[in-house]
């Protein structure tokens, strides 16, 4: 499977603690909404590796697990393919189910990717009869005002208030919270996407008025000040961490501080 720095990945030789941390933050996600699977036929759309699918499975009915890469999906199907649980490649703007085939779904980390918004959560909206859990990260934690994501996948991140309101233009009920972890976590997780002000804003302007190839290599030229940051943690071996020092149980979701919120997370219902 390839390894495109945007999905979470279980631990391996190569993982340094931010890849790490991130990694757990998911495990905690899926153990989050385990509680509204239990003996039902699930969705999980946008599984990526597919072992958040495979942790849905042991109390689910059934698991569907969707993305839209076909590397991702054949890599889970030899990796975790079990009685009841099925990997499939589709288009989560376009869903090949039919209407009411599901009792919830799982959507982790896939909105702040589509061109279509609107479409995603409609399709979201009509396979399933059920509670709908999404997540996103929290732009209050990552970006500065008015500034675009840094992150090349995203087209967009949001602030509690606006993914709510995105939400809500489809789905009756949503209630909106954050995941959270130990102090020495977040501290980890903020230094990772923290931002420069003085490189960030020029970098935006940049982007805004100068044509696309030459800044591109202007950008090619200056760095990226976050993902140059990943690239010199990139360099430190997994050994330089311990991984029994940071488990999932140090994560946990909360309705308090959206300032400290690593990741948005919402409960919504037709």
């Amino acid at each position: 499977m390839n390894d495109t720095t945007e999905r979470a990945l279980p631990l391996h030789t190569a993982q340094t603690l931010d890849d790490y941390l991130v990694y757990l933050k998911h495990v905690a996600l899926y153990a989050f909404a385990e509680k509204f699977c239990a003996q039902k036929i699930i969705l999980d759309l946008g599984c990526g590796e597919g072992y958040g699918a495979s942790a849905l499975a042991r109390a689910a009915r059934f698991v569907v697990a969707a993305d839209y890469a076909f590397d991702a999906v054949t890599h889970a199907r030899a990796k975790y393919a079990t009685a009841n649980l099925a990997f499939v490649v589709c288009d989560a703007q376009r869903l090949p189910f039919r209407r009411a085939a599901f009792s919830a779904a799982i959507s982790f980390e896939v909105i702040e990717h589509l061109p279509n918004v609107r479409a995603y959560l409609e399709e979201l909206k009509r396979v399933n009869v059920g509670a709908a859990i999404l997540s996103t990260p929290n732009r209050l934690m990552r970006l500065l005002p008015l500034q675009k994501p840094w992150n090349r996948f995203h087209l967009r991140e949001y602030a509690p208030r606006d993914f709510a309101r995105a939400l809500r233009a489809v789905f009756a009920r949503v209630d909106v919270r954050g995941i959270t972890a130990r102090a020495d976590i977040l501290a980890v997780e903020k230094k990772r996407v923290q931002q420069n002000p003085l490189i960030a804003y020029p970098r935006m302007i940049a982007q805004m008025f100068l044509p696309r190839g030459v800044y591109a290599r202007v950008k090619k030229i200056a760095g990226d000040s976050v993902q140059s940051n990943n690239r010199i943690n990139a360099r430190l071996p997994a050994t330089s961490f311990d991984a029994q020092n940071y488990s999932a149980a140090d994560f946990t979701i909360s309705s308090n501080a959206p300032a400290d919120w690593i990741t948005l997370v919402a409960i919504c219902e037709r």
